[in-house]
């Protein structure tokens, strides 16, 4: 069974994704940036040539886009996060033995990151890529790791802090990568990406 990596990524509609930084710059900017970053992401994973390649989208329309791009496409289940990405890493798991689930949002991973991540998980159940506004951008796993998606307040600065709380608790062994950023705001975009600014 070979290595296998997840992106997590909304369905390309206006008014639906990157919903920040559409309040800043308007739902069809927001639109043109979350392509890009769909684009910018898959084409790392497929290039970097460590595991197969999977999009999680949220809609059946989607997948079209997606497959595209030379990769399978799968429709996210659950009515959270947490649920949909428990749900997609079991799915993994059930047909690899190393499963590392990404977001569209990150394009600060690259190849190295995700080979750190495989190799992580030759020693250790879990890896975590922590995001520097308190949250995570890779989660890995050789087995399922539900407790790691109930009830956590996703989309705030506390949900690293709680990831590690409930590991240590659970006594599952796992390795912390180093930061990464993602995409989320207007401040980010001008921070990281400036040159995206006028797509």
């Amino acid at each position: 069974m070979s290595d296998l990596i997840q992106i997590f990524a909304k369905a390309p509609l206006a008014g639906k994704v990157k919903t920040r930084l559409a309040k800043d710059k308007g739902d069809e900017f927001a639109l043109q940036i979350h392509h890009r970053l769909c684009e910018t992401v898959v084409n790392m994973a497929l290039d970097a040539r460590v595991a197969e390649v999977e999009v999680w989208t949220t809609s059946d329309e989607a997948c079209s886009y997606f497959e595209s791009m030379g990769v399978a496409c799968y429709v996210q289940q659950g009515q959270h996060l947490g649920t949909r990405m428990d749900f997609a890493l079991r799915h993994g798991l059930a047909r690899h033995h190393k499963v590392v689930l990404i977001g569209a949002d990150a394009p600060s991973i690259d190849g190295q990151y995700l080979a750190d991540a495989f190799r992580a998980l030759e020693k250790s159940s879990v890896v975590i890529g922590p995001a520097m506004d308190g949250g995570y951008v890779l989660v890995g796993a050789t087995e399922p790791v539900s407790f790691l998606f109930r009830e956590m307040p996703w989309g705030t600065p506390e949900v690293m802090g709680f990831t590690l709380e409930r590991l240590f608790t659970a006594g599952v062994g796992f390795h912390v990568l180093s930061d990464r950023w993602d995409i989320d705001t207007l401040d980010d975009l001008k921070r990281h990406l400036p040159d995206w600014l006028n797509a």
